[in-house]
C-alpha cells in the first residue's frame, strides 16, 4: 500500500515539477533565469542549496545503481535536469522493489 501512495506521490509531484519547468522556459531561458537567480544573494543561496541537496542524492543513487554506467547516467542527468531525475529514478525503482523500504535502502546480501 505504502509504496502504491509514493508511485502516485512522485507521478504527481514529476507532472506539477515538468509543468513549472516549461512554464518558467516558456517566460525565460534556463541560462537567464538562472542567471537572475545567481545575481541576487537568495537567488544564490537557493542554487547552492538545490545543488548540495543534488550532491546527496547522487551518493545515494549511487549506493542504490548496483550497474555504474546507469548510475553516471542517472547522475549526469541529475545535474543537468535537477529533481525531475531524483522523481524519475524513484518511480524506476518501483518497478523492481516489493516493499517500501527497498526503494530507499539498498538490498542486504541474501535477500
Amino acid at each position: 500500500m505504502m509504496l502504491r501512495v509514493t508511485i502516485v506521490i512522485c507521478g504527481v509531484l514529476l507532472g506539477l515539477l515538468a509543468a513549472a519547468i516549461v512554464a518558467a522556459i516558456g517566460q525565460d531561458g534556463v541560462v537567464h533565469g538562472v542567471a537572475l537567480l545567481a545575481d541576487r544573494p537568495w537567488g544564490f543561496a537557493t542554487l547552492l542549496d538545490l545543488k548540495v541537496g543534488l550532491l546527496f542524492v547522487a551518493a545515494w543513487l549511487t549506493v542504490m545503481e548496483s550497474r555504474p554506467l546507469y548510475a553516471t547516467l542517472w547522475i549526469v542527468a541529475l545535474f543537468a535536469l535537477g529533481n525531475v531525475v531524483t522523481l524519475a529514478f524513484l518511480l524506476c525503482r518501483t518497478r523492481s522493489v516489493a516493499r517500501f523500504s527497498e526503494l530507499f535502502l539498498p538490498s542486504r546480501p541474501g535477500d
